[in-house]
């Protein structure tokens, strides 16, 4: 009997919780994907002690052997619906062990995977970073003038915490490609802030453009 207990736990779903820093408007029941593919659902996203993102997520019995101890996995928004968001399950190499029931795992961005995998090139690195900034340039496209004050803010303290790691090269990089993008969105709000009588409200991420110019 338990060890006929023990094969229909393997062969059942696969569960496990992921953490971040941040609450991105991930809920319950959202899908989490793989190579464009639903491989299971969101079933319980909560606040633990320490005031981090609890992300429990159910993967499908035929696709638990896909999610390894090299498996990332992303918060990510539908391109066509900035509010519906994703996890995006990204494999950072073939095999690795299996990532058992009950695992606690870090969640990843973009940038931090992309820091992971420093050693294979920067030339990847920059490839995913433009999709990255291509996909978010198109959620912020969809925001009334205060999301989109709002999702500004929150790009640039997410770029002012993550360049606080980052290598030369990855900084050269990101002084060339994002900043130029950055700057163009808030002069873009700022413009839109001062069509609505509120200019100044715009000065606090001309602050945060400065501080990552200093970078």
């Amino acid at each position: 009997l338990i060890l006929c207990g023990a094969l229909l736990a393997c062969a059942g779903s696969l569960q496990f919780t992921v953490f971040y820093d941040r609450d991105e408007g991930l809920k319950q029941e959202d899908p989490v994907l793989w190579n464009q593919q639903e491989i299971g659902k969101v079933h319980l996203v909560k606040q633990n002690p320490q005031g981090r993102l609890a992300v429990g997520l159910k993967i499908g019995r035929d696709f638990r052997e896909k999610v390894t101890d090299e498996s990332r996995f992303l918060i990510q928004a539908d391109p066509q619906n900035y509010w519906q968001k994703h996890i995006e399950m990204v494999n950072l190499a073939e095999g690795g062990d299996p990532l058992p029931n009950g695992a606690e795992v870090e969640g990843s961005t973009y940038l931090s995977l992309q820091l992971e995998k420093g050693s294979r090139g920067l030339a990847t690195w920059s490839n995913l970073l433009r999709q990255e900034l291509e996909r978010w340039q198109k959620e912020l496209n969809q925001l009334p003038e205060e999301e989109w004050y709002k999702e500004l803010e929150r790009q640039m303290d997410y770029w002012l915490s993550e360049m606080g790691q980052a290598g030369v090269e990855t900084r050269r990089y990101f002084r060339e490609e994002v900043l130029p993008r950055l700057e163009e969105a808030v002069r873009e709000l700022e413009k839109r802030l001062k069509e609505l009588g509120k200019k100044n409200e715009a000065e606090i991420l001309k602050i945060k453009l400065e501080e990552l110019k200093r970078i």
